[in-house]
C-alpha cells in the first residue's frame, strides 16, 4: 500500500523556517464534530422515489429495489395464489420476473405491486397483500354484496341486481359477521380480488 504525504504549503514553510511551526496560537476551540449523518430511509412510495420516510399504515407490506431491463417508467402487476403474474399496466413484452422475484423475498402471492424506475435499470417495487377468490360470474367486472340485518343486496358493476350472489361471496360475508360488505373486482378469468369490510 502506497503512503502519500500532504505537500507543505508556502505558509507552513515560512512558519517552520521562522521557528513558529510549534507555536500554539490563542484560537477558539474547534467546534465539536457533528454526528455522522444517518442513511436516508428507503423511499416510502415507489411512485415517488424522492419521497423518503415511513409509509403510512397499510401503504405497503414490502418495498425493495431491483435491477431490471424493462421499458417505460412504471409497471403495475398482480400475482395469483398459484404464482401466475398478471400485467395491469406496462408492456406485455417485458419480463417482470426480476421484479416479482425481488418482492417475493419479502411477501408471498397473492399481492398487487407497483414498480417505478428510479435511475437507469434500478427499480423500486412496493407490494400489498390481497385476498383472491376463484368463481365464475360472466359479464361483470365488479361485484358488491352487502348484508345488513339479515338482508342481502347484490350490486353488479355498481347497479342493483336480482342475480344470485356467488357462493364464495356469501361465505366470505358469513365469516365477516352480521353487517358486512364484500367487494370483488375481477383480476383475470375467474380470479377476483376480494375485500371484506364491516358495515
Amino acid at each position: 500500500m502506497a503512503l502519500f504525504r500532504k505537500k507543505e504549503t508556502y505558509n507552513e514553510q515560512m512558519l517552520r523556517e521562522a521557528g513558529l511551526d510549534r507555536v500554539v496560537f490563542n484560537t477558539p476551540a474547534p467546534a465539536p464534530e457533528a454526528e455522522p449523518a444517518q442513511q436516508a430511509p428507503m423511499p416510502a412510495d415507489p411512485l415517488h422515489p424522492t419521497r423518503a420516510g415511513t409509509p403510512g399504515p397499510g401503504a405497503w407490506d414490502a418495498v425493495t429495489t431491483v435491477l431490471a431491463q424493462i421499458h417505460g417508467h412504471r409497471v403495475d402487476f398482480m400475482t395469483l395464489p398459484n404464482g401466475d403474474l398478471i400485467v395491469i399496466s406496462g408492456s406485455d413484452d417485458d419480463d417482470l420476473a426480476p421484479l416479482a422475484d425481488a418482492i417475493e423475498e419479502h411477501v408471498s402471492p397473492p399481492y398487487k405491486a407497483i414498480a417505478t424506475r428510479r435511475e437507469g435499470n434500478l427499480w423500486g417495487v412496493g407490494a400489498k397483500r390481497i385476498d383472491v377468490a376463484e368463481f365464475a360470474f360472466p359479464d361483470a367486472d365488479a361485484l358488491a354484496l352487502s348484508q345488513t340485518d339479515g338482508v342481502a343486496e347484490l350490486r353488479v358493476d355498481g347497479e342493483p341486481s336480482d342475480e344470485t350472489p356467488p357462493v364464495e361471496l356469501q361465505r366470505l360475508g358469513e365469516r365477516g359477521g352480521s353487517d358486512v360488505s364484500v367487494e370483488a373486482e375481477r383480476i383475470d378469468g375467474d380470479y377476483w380480488e376480494v375485500k371484506v369490510s364491516p358495515l
